[in-house]
């Protein structure tokens, strides 16, 4: 028969609760450092998804300015014009970053070809494309390329760049938009 000792006592030592709470701190440490890493992940994301609106926003203020209110050439700070102006240059993005927004216009010169409809054939008829015939190639008054008045400049490329830096000082690649703006106005 056995007997139990009452005078034994059972427990926990401060030894063993100091082995679990090392251990515990150990296990505890990667999963911390991740939730870190994940935190500046997000946060690097936040200012790319920012810089995005900042493209976006100085490209519709851009795209509603007269064509003829917009110059050709590089533009780092703010263009104004008599319409409005577009932010350009540093600007205060909704978080702690800044970026640089920059813009390039160029002209676009546009040259096309086309045939067009004898209008003097007998069997022309407006209303039936099928009697439609179609003269040589022609390219009169299909070039605007800015060489005199009778040829003008039509359209602009508009090149916009947003550029940012990371808080470890790394430069991520930019955001860039690029469009084309038409002379609709004459």
């Amino acid at each position: 028969m056995k007997t139990h000792n009452t005078n034994a006592k059972s427990g926990i030592t401060l030894t063993e609760i100091m082995l679990a709470a090392i251990l515990m701190a150990v296990a505890i440490l990667p999963i911390v450092g991740v939730f870190s890493q994940g935190h500046k992940m997000t946060q690097k994301d936040m200012r790319r998804i920012d810089a995005i609106h900042v493209a976006e926003s100085s490209m519709n203020k851009l795209l509603k300015l007269p064509f003829d209110q917009v110059p050709t050439g590089t533009h780092n700070s703010n263009l104004a014009a008599a319409s409005g102006t577009v932010p350009l240059g540093n600007i205060s993005g909704t978080g702690v970053a800044t970026y640089t927004v920059q813009l390039v216009v160029s002209d676009y010169p546009i040259t096309f070809a086309y045939h067009p409809v004898d209008l003097n054939d007998s069997s022309y008829d407006p209303n039936n494309s099928e009697t439609w015939k179609f003269l040589g190639e022609a390219t009169d008054g299909a070039v605007f390329d800015g060489s005199d008045k009778y040829h003008p400049i039509m359209v602009k490329q508009y090149d916009l760049t947003v550029s940012w830096t990371e808080p470890n000082n790394v430069q991520p690649p930019p955001v860039e938009v690029s469009t084309l703006k038409a002379n609709l106005e004459e």
